[in-house]
């Protein structure tokens, strides 16, 4: 069964996935000549980082929610 609330977080959780890597990819770029860019964009990735584990969390609810039987979620 489709769980349309998983699907939705799931385009997001890839979209911030997608960003994180260009991140990190940036980061890799500024090394060693900018280290303090290169470290702004190594945090922008780990603040990504947390708001994909916080994703994970919110699409393993939806799925748990969609298992549960209609009026007890």
């Amino acid at each position: 069964m489709s769980n349309s609330h998983a699907d939705e977080l799931r385009k997001a959780r890839a979209a911030f996935v997608e960003d994180r890597r260009a991140h990190i990819t940036e980061a890799v770029g500024l090394l060693p000549a900018n280290r303090h860019a290169a470290f702004q964009e190594v945090r922008e990735a780990l603040d990504l980082q947390a708001e994909i584990e916080a994703l994970d969390r919110a699409i393993r609810d939806e799925e748990t929610l969609a298992e549960r039987p209609k009026g007890t979620g």
